[in-house]
C-alpha cells in the first residue's frame, strides 16, 4: 500500500475515532450491546439483494445488445468496480473502465458495446436518485429545516448539471471519444503497467469502438422493454438501499421513518461526489451522523447506526472487491516508471483525440 493510501486510510480512521469520542464511546457500546442480530443480518441480506438487483439490471442491458456473460462474471465485475470507486476520490468514475475491462475479458462482448451498457447503467441509476432528491427536498422543506433544504437544492442543481452533461457527451461521438480517453487515463492511473502495455491497442479500440458504443447506447435507449425492466430493477435496488439503513436502526430498537433515511442517503451522495477522500471514508460517516441528528435522531444512535451501516455498505464490500481484484490478478499501483512511459505516449492519444 503506497503512502497516499495510508494517509487517506489514516484520515478515515481518525475521523471515525473522533466521531465515536464525540458521541461517547460508552454510549455507542451500550447501543451496540442492545442491538438485535436478526435485524442486522436482515440489513446485510438487503444489501446483498440490492447488489443482485444491480447485477440483474446490468444483465438486462447486456442481453439487449446480445452480450452473453455468466451471472457470476457480472457480479465479479460489479464488485471490482465497487472496490475501485471506493478507493477513488471524487465522482467515482474509476470503477467504470474496470467493469468494462473485467467483463469484456470474460464474455463475448467488445469494449464499445460493453461500455455502452456500463454508461446506460449509470444513467438508469440516476433516475431514481433524481426522484428521491426531489422528494427529500420537499420533505425537509415541509419540516422547516432551512439548512437541509439549501443543501438538497444544491444537490438538485448538481445532479441536473450532471445529467445534462452526461447526455451531451453520450449522444455526441466527438465528446464520447474525449470521455473514453479520460476513462483510459483513469485506467492508466489505476493500472499503469497494463495501460502502458495495451495503450496503442486501446487507442485503436476507442477509435473503432466509439461508433459501436454510440450505436449500442442509442439502441439501448430505444429498446423500451429492456429500458423499463432495467429501470424497475434500479428503483428496487435504491429502495433496498433505504431499507438497509431502516433495518440497521430497527436493530438498535430505534424505529426511524424511511423519508429520514432517504434524506441522509441523498446528502451522502453529494458528499461522495465532491469528496477528495476516496469513498468519502470517515467524512460520510460524520456528515450522515450530523444529518440524522438534525432530523431529531439521538446522537449515540445516529453515530452507531451510521458506522454499522457503512460497515455493511462500504468497508466490507471494499475488502471483498479488493479480494476479487487480487484474484483477477490486478494490482492498483502508482509505478512511476510505468506512469512516465504512459505519459510519454500521451501525444499519440492527444493526436487521436484531435482526429475525433
Amino acid at each position: 500500500m503506497d503512502r497516499k493510501k495510508v494517509v487517506f486510510l489514516g484520515f478515515a480512521v481518525l475521523m471515525i475515532l473522533l466521531l465515536l469520542r464525540w458521541a461517547g464511546l460508552g454510549g455507542v457500546m451500550e447501543v451496540l450491546k442492545r442491538a438485535r442480530m436478526d435485524y442486522l443480518l436482515l440489513a446485510t441480506g438487503v444489501y446483498v439483494a440490492g447488489i443482485l438487483l444491480w447485477a440483474l439490471r446490468w444483465r438486462v442491458l447486456l442481453k439487449s445488445l446480445n452480450i452473453n456473460a455468466p451471472f457470476k462474471v457480472i457480479l465479479g465485475a460489479l464488485f471490482a468496480g465497487i472496490f475501485v470507486n471506493n478507493v477513488t476520490p471524487g465522482a467515482r468514475g474509476g470503477g467504470e473502465p474496470i467493469r468494462m475491462y473485467y467483463l469484456s475479458k470474460r464474455s463475448d462482448g467488445e469494449y464499445g458495446p460493453v461500455l455502452a451498457t456500463v454508461m446506460a447503467d449509470r444513467v438508469l441509476d440516476l433516475i431514481p436518485v433524481v426522484v428521491m432528491i426531489v422528494l427529500s427536498t420537499v420533505y425537509v422543506y415541509l419540516l422547516g429545516s432551512t439548512s437541509l433544504t439549501i443543501t438538497l437544492l444544491t444537490l438538485d442543481f448538481l445532479l441536473l448539471v450532471m445529467i445534462i452533461t452526461s447526455f451531451a457527451i453520450l449522444l455526441n461521438e466527438g465528446r464520447t471519444k474525449r470521455m473514453s480517453y479520460w476513462l483510459f487515463r483513469q485506467f492508466s492511473r489505476l493500472m499503469p503497467k497494463k495501460a502502458q502495455k495495451y495503450e496503442k491497442k486501446f487507442v485503436h479500440i476507442i477509435e473503432v469502438n466509439v461508433p459501436k458504443f454510440q450505436e449500442g447506447f442509442k439502441l439501448l435507449m430505444r429498446d423500451k422493454k429492456s429500458f423499463f425492466l432495467a429501470l424497475l430493477y434500479s428503483f428496487l435496488s435504491w429502495f433496498f438501499v433505504l431499507l438497509r439503513s431502516y433495518y440497521v436502526f430497527y436493530s438498535m430498537n430505534y424505529p426511524i421513518k424511511l423519508p429520514d433515511v432517504m434524506v441522509v442517503q441523498m446528502v451522502g451522495i453529494v458528499v461522495g461526489l465532491v469528496s477528495v477522500i476516496p469513498g468519502g471514508a470517515g467524512l460520510i460517516e460524520t456528515v450522515n451522523s450530523a444529518v440524522y441528528i438534525l432530523l431529531g435522531i439521538d446522537k449515540k444512535v445516529a453515530v452507531t447506526a451510521t458506522i454499522v451501516e457503512r460497515m455493511i455498505s462500504y468497508w466490507i464490500p471494499t475488502f471483498l472487491g479488493g479480494s476479487i481484484m487480487a484474484h483477477f490478478g490486478v494490482k492498483l499501483t502508482s509505478d512511476k516508471k510505468s506512469l512516465t512511459g504512459s505519459e510519454a505516449n500521451n501525444g499519440e492519444i492527444e493526436g487521436a483525440k484531435g482526429n475525433g
